[in-house]
């Protein structure tokens, strides 16, 4: 049974070439006195309006880094969730109008927040080292956008009206 991090990270964001892997500077290694920091430390929640403009990209950035040999997947960066991408990726990012931290940030914290959707939105079990932690507002914006987040990943999604939930909220 496929994940749903398998679902929105397919192909293009799951190690290809890990050793060709530059790391941006959000990722590479601190200076003396500087404190490493992830793609996640101190970013705000991901908005509705922000997750929409996440989706639009998200499939030419699948394709862009399919036909380049890129990659981009979670990691851990001194025991904490992060997100590993390359320089070139930044730059693809970047010239597309997104802070390339903060664009990871989002496919990261929407990806965990799929396998908390696939996991029947009570998500107890143990969450892998590499996953983010997710608020209940991301929670519910993965549900609201599931079939749109699932078609910006390259699946297959229940046919629903754009904005409506595909899965209830457990009660």
């Amino acid at each position: 049974m496929r994940t749903a991090l398998s679902l929105i990270l397919p192909v293009a964001f799951l190690p290809l070439l890990a050793e060709a892997t530059i790391l941006t500077s959000a990722c590479a290694a601190p200076k003396k006195h500087e404190t490493r920091i992830t793609v996640y430390d101190k970013q705000a929640q991901v908005t509705e309006g922000e997750l929409k403009r996440f989706l639009v990209l998200l499939p030419e950035f699948r394709a862009w880094a399919s036909a380049n040999h890129e990659e981009a997947h979670p990691s851990l960066t001194r025991g904490q969730p992060d997100f590993k991408y390359s320089a070139a990726a930044a730059k693809w990012i970047q010239n597309k109008g997104w802070d390339a931290r903060r664009f990871f940030c989002v496919m990261g914290r929407m990806a965990a927040a799929l396998v908390v959707v696939e996991e029947g939105n009570d998500f107890k079990g143990t969450r892998p080292p590499d996953m983010p932690s997710v608020g209940p507002k991301e929670v519910d914006l993965a549900r609201t956008h599931l079939a749109e987040l699932l078609q910006a990943g390259g699946e297959t999604a229940p046919k629903v009206a754009v904005g409506q939930p595909c899965l209830p909220k457990k009660p």
